[in-house]
């Protein structure tokens, strides 16, 4: 038989604040745009602010907190092969 419980009732506060984190990290890397840091040390701030940015959508919005752990070693394993392609195509950019 059907389970007719009726879905958990939750709150959007955690949406809520992951859309105004997401902003105000957005607003960041906006502003660093204009902040004389130099090429390098500017690229790399910008992409340590995307990677916290990644983690707050994995987090809240595809909801790996709470997933199995199955799921969240998937979502990891996709993610360092991404990172591991990215390192190469910078590895081959480099050494031409």
């Amino acid at each position: 038989m059907a389970d007719l419980t009726p879905p958990e009732e939750t709150s959007g506060r955690r949406y809520v604040l992951a859309l105004i984190a997401l902003l105000l990290l957005t607003a960041l890397t906006f502003g660093l745009h204009f902040a004389p840091l130099g090429g390098t040390l500017g690229v790399s701030v910008a992409m340590l602010i995307a990677a916290v940015k990644v983690g707050i959508v994995a987090a809240v919005f595809m909801e790996l907190r709470d997933a199995f752990a199955a799921t969240r070693l998937v979502a990891a394993v996709s993610v360092a092969f991404v990172a591991l392609l990215c390192l190469g195509i910078v590895g081959d950019v480099a050494l031409r």
